[in-house]
């Protein structure tokens, strides 16, 4: 399953988010998994060599550093994989045609964000941007970062908006354990929170596998 985590928006935890989910995949489902960091800031990548320094154990998944632009090179082998997950960070911008490629190919886009007005407006832009490319790609939003002060009728109005394209996966709370992630577990502080949304996303769109 090819996996687009993206958003045109900045700081809604698209990086944080592919981490958590290609934990949850192989620790939770035993699914085989290779995150592509085509973010310009290689955060996962280098996140994932230092901690392969550190630790003996070998690693729950690989992390490729990819340009976008080398994406349609690279596309042949990627098809070929079977049996597993391809877990795509995406740079927060919508300002290169060498995009369209990535998200014409994806079978599936988790699309984090956040409940207030700026996000929002972006979160919709984008999502009718990868729609009029890839009208067949089903979109799951995942709500991160909740904090318990949210407007409830802001919630409500948000949701039946995104609910034109997609589903709204259960919310990630605002908790420290997801500021302690690494590429190696999932800390039983945040394991219960993250069955509830990842759990969500895998039944309804990649148990299919």
């Amino acid at each position: 399953m090819k996996i687009v985590v993206a958003n045109q928006k900045g700081g809604v935890g698209k990086s944080t988010t592919c981490i958590l989910l290609a934990n949850y995949l192989a620790l939770e489902k035993k699914d085989n998994v290779i995150i592509l960091d085509m973010d310009f800031q290689d955060s996962i990548y280098s996140r994932w060599e230092k901690e392969k320094e550190l630790y003996a154990n070998d690693p729950l998944y690989e992390v490729i550093k990819m340009e976008v632009e080398e994406y349609p090179k690279y596309k042949v082998h990627i098809d070929s994989l079977q049996g597993g997950h391809v877990i795509m960070d995406m740079p927060g911008r919508l300002d290169t045609n060498e995009l369209i490629a990535v998200y014409q190919d994806a079978e599936v886009i988790v699309c984090p964000f956040a409940y207030e007005k700026m996000t929002f407006e972006s979160t919709m832009f984008f999502v009718q941007v990868a729609k009029h490319v890839n009208p067949q790609v089903k979109i799951v939003f995942l709500p991160n970062r909740l904090k318990s002060s949210v407007n409830y009728e802001l919630k409500a109005a948000v949701d039946e908006q995104l609910a034109q394209f997609g589903t709204v996966a259960p919310a990630l709370p605002d908790r420290v354990g997801f500021q302690r992630i690494d590429t190696v577990s999932i800390s039983s502080d945040i394991r219960g929170v993250l069955d509830k949304s990842f759990g969500y996303i895998y039944n309804e769109y990649l148990e299919t596998v």
